[in-house]
């Protein structure tokens, strides 16, 4: 096992803050994962067999999510492409969770981008987008940069894998990406910020540094492959 996979496995505790087992963030979370398996059965029985673009898989991900959700909890809903009237970030996530109060607007509970691994089309200046992209539009760096997730203290990021390498397989290139950045950029990167298992969970938890402060990124990974 080498270096980077170790750093990935080792021991977590004290890097994250824990997530209360009936708390709103867990309860968004497990409706996350949740989702996975309706998730590909919708895209497996779908009249359209070719659905491959991010904002296509992206609705039907957001129309299952809200099915899993409305078992849990009436109090929260998810919003596809959310446009932040409070803090005015630029960038629009691809999905966010919001409480549920008539005559009041809230700052969303936990907004998610999403990304397809690996990047559409196979073109290289595109193959990196889930960390880092042209036009600073890659996944990690919305979050660093504020374009997403200003005000909040979590936030996540959804993986598509369209090939046949594992989840393991791209949480090891995904580092590998961040640590070149931390290397080649190490004002703004930092190998800390790598993805890293939660040990006993199936969550998996980075740390994204920005100037002033921090935020905590979920990544959720689904297959939508058969290999």
């Amino acid at each position: 096992m080498d270096n980077l996979t170790n750093k990935v496995n080792s021991d977590a505790d004290g890097k994250f803050p824990t997530i209360k087992p009936k708390s709103t963030l867990r309860i968004i979370i497990q409706s996350i994962q949740n989702t996975y398996a309706p998730f590909i059965e919708a895209l497996r029985c779908h009249k359209n067999p070719n659905l491959s673009s991010e904002k296509s898989l992206v609705q039907e991900f957001v129309i299952q999510n809200d099915i899993q959700l409305r078992k849990h909890i009436n109090s929260i809903r998810i919003d596809k492409e959310y446009t932040d009237n409070f803090y005015k970030t630029k960038g629009i996530p691809d999905f966010a969770f919001l409480p549920i109060e008539e005559g009041a607007s809230h700052e969303p509970l936990f907004v998610v981008e999403a990304k397809i691994l690996p990047a559409p089309d196979n073109k290289i200046h595109r193959e990196k987008e889930y960390v880092i992209g042209s036009n600073k539009n890659g996944g990690i760096e919305r979050f660093k940069i504020g374009k997403h997730g200003v005000g909040q203290n979590d936030c996540g990021l959804l993986g598509f894998i369209n090939d046949e390498n594992t989840i393991d397989d791209w949480i090891k290139q995904i580092n590998l990406w961040i640590v070149d950045l931390s290397r080649y950029k190490p004002s703004i990167w930092s190998d800390e910020e790598i993805l890293r298992k939660i040990d006993n969970s199936n969550q998996i938890l980075s740390i994204a540094k920005r100037q002033s402060d921090h935020v905590y990124l979920h990544h959720f990974f689904c297959k939508i492959t058969k290999h």
